[in-house]
Order: structure tokens, then C-alpha cells, then sequence
């Protein structure tokens, strides 16, 4: 882990790609990595920031009034300035950016994923991001299904398979967390992601100009890690308080960590709460609740 910052921070981003965590730090934005195996400890001002927009070479443009807001990650003027707002509806409007616009020629994949407590989604990745996007969410399984020659027409592919399938394009942090705070059954998360990748190549084969695909993502971390411990849900949020725990895994923004006074059990934090606000690093701990598991 790099050298921690003496002054109160502000989280810009925090995940994995990896079993590693990721935080993003202060302007313009430093990454900060957390090995399996290291401590992190630090108190979180409950105030949220806004972290301004990015320009459509994807630079970070500042909040020109350091603006504090109650949810979401812009404030209102922010958001009206940010070109890529209209990314996930392009298919939908009469009129584009012509930046964004052209952002969207690229081809685009179309893929599945599962996660840990059932959860699944279609969604979809700009060619150069194929990896990445699924790397940062954290999914179990995930296969690409479609390959579309531009970013519209995969988001009418990904409309055509929500309407079909009644799946959802988004599964917040939230649900990862909770997905990874009780014991996951791969076989079963298996059985029902291979069934839900043929049902969304049957919706495919009929849509004019698709070849279908079932290319699997290539999970860079270990499943079988997950077996054998005894998951739990992180006592507290992120968002306020004080925080020490050491980090032993990490499945795209939530963190599988060991708190101090508890060795035998793993507790998973949504560290996508850190977002917006200032971290001052400390040593502080987490303590874990005092569980009382059944013994029937």
C-alpha cells in the first residue's frame, strides 16, 4: 500500500478490478491500492461532495462550487453539464452530442452476468472496455452474448432482452454486499447463470442481424475462495464514523474483509459508500457484533 495521506481526503472512486482494492483520492484523482493482507483504518466525515463531471475525453471537469449534496454523486449543475448523461438512453433521444455521438460508432458487446445471491443483469460494454466493465462490478459468472456494430443498436439488444426476460441492467452495490454476507451456493449461481446465457441466445437468434454468442468472461479471481468461510454483513456503513479492518479480498466494489476481535469470520463492505466523502487515515477498528449462530 502506498503512503497514506496525513490530511482528510476525498474518495473519488473506490473497487476492485481484482482481488486488490481501489481507492481513487483528491483531485485530480491518485489510485491508492490495497493489497490482500493489508490494514486500512480511517474516519469518514459524513458530509457528501460533489465530484463534478468529465468531459467526453473522459477528463474530470471540478464543481466550480465545491458543492455539498444529500445523494447521487453530482450536484444539479454538474449534472446538466456532464455530456456522458445521455450514454445509457442514446438509443432513446432524436438528437446527440455530436462527441457522444460519435463515442457511440465504436462497436459495443452485449453480455450477462450473475452475482453472488442471485442477482443478474444484462448489460453493455464499448469494445475497448470489454474486460474492464466486467472486471469492476464483481460478478460470479458472466458471458458475452452479442457483439453490435455500434452503441445503439446494443442498447436496443439490451432493452429487447430486459422486455423478454423482465432482467434488470443495473445491481447496486447494496445487493453485491448483501449477495456476499451469507453463504453462496456456486453450484446452483452456476446452474441458473448457464440457463439465463441459452435463454437470452434464444431472444437473440430472432432479432434481425445478431449472431448470438456464449464467450465466457474470464473471472480474475478465484471462486473457490469463497468457500469455507463464514460470510457476514459488515457491521455499519461506510458513508459515517470510524473504520479499521484488514482487507483480504475484494469482488468489484465490495470488499471482504477481517475484523480485529473476530479472526474466524469474514465480513463484506459495500465500499462504493466511501464515494463523495473526506477520509481522514487513522488507526482505528471495527468491532463486530456479538453473533450468536444457531446451533439447530
Amino acid at each position: 500500500m502506498s503512503a497514506l495521506p496525513t490530511e482528510s481526503v476525498l474518495v473519488r472512486h473506490a473497487g476492485s478490478r481484482d482481488l486488490t482494492a481501489r481507492l481513487v483520492l483528491g483531485e485530480p484523482g491518485v489510485p491508492m491500492l490495497i493489497e490482500p493482507g493489508e490494514r486500512l483504518g480511517f474516519s469518514v466525515d459524513p458530509v457528501r461532495w460533489c465530484l463534478g463531471h468529465r468531459d467526453l475525453s473522459g477528463l474530470p471537469v471540478p464543481c466550480p462550487k465545491a458543492a455539498r449534496i444529500e445523494t447521487g454523486r453530482m450536484c444539479r449543475e454538474c449534472a446538466a453539464h456532464d455530456p456522458w448523461r445521455w450514454m445509457h438512453v442514446a438509443h432513446r433521444v432524436q438528437s446527440l452530442n455530436p462527441g457522444l455521438a460519435e463515442k457511440l460508432r465504436h462497436p459495443h458487446w452485449l453480455y450477462v452476468a450473475t452475482f453472488a445471491g442471485g442477482s443478474h443483469k444484462v448489460g453493455t460494454a464499448h469494445d475497448e472496455r470489454k474486460r474492464v466493465r466486467l472486471d469492476e462490478q464483481g460478478p460470479l459468472f458472466a458471458h458475452w452474448v452479442a457483439l453490435a456494430e455500434d452503441g445503439l443498436v446494443v442498447r436496443e439488444l439490451e432493452d429487447l432482452v430486459s422486455q423478454q426476460l423482465g432482467l434488470g441492467q443495473v445491481v447496486r452495490s447494496s445487493a453485491k454486499a448483501t449477495g456476499l454476507s451469507g453463504a453462496v451456493d456456486l453450484d446452483r449461481l452456476r446452474t441458473d447463470h448457464d440457463q439465463l446465457v441459452a435463454d437470452v441466445r434464444d431472444i437473440l437468434a430472432l432479432a434481425p442481424d445478431v449472431a448470438p454468442l456464449a464467450e465466457p468472461w474470464p473471472n480474475p479471481r478465484d471462486l473457490s475462495s469463497l468457500t469455507g468461510l463464514t460470510l457476514r454483513a459488515y457491521p455499519g456503513s461506510l458513508d459515517a464514523g470510524s473504520h479499521g479492518f484488514t482487507v483480504q479480498q475484494c469482488w468489484g466494489p465490495v470488499a471482504l474483509v477481517g475484523l480485529d476481535d473476530d479472526p474466524d469470520s469474514t465480513y463484506a463492505v459495500d465500499l462504493s459508500r466511501l464515494i463523495g466523502h473526506r477520509l481522514s487515515f487513522g488507526d482505528h477498528a471495527t468491532e463486530s457484533p456479538q453473533w450468536q449462530d444457531s446451533l439447530f
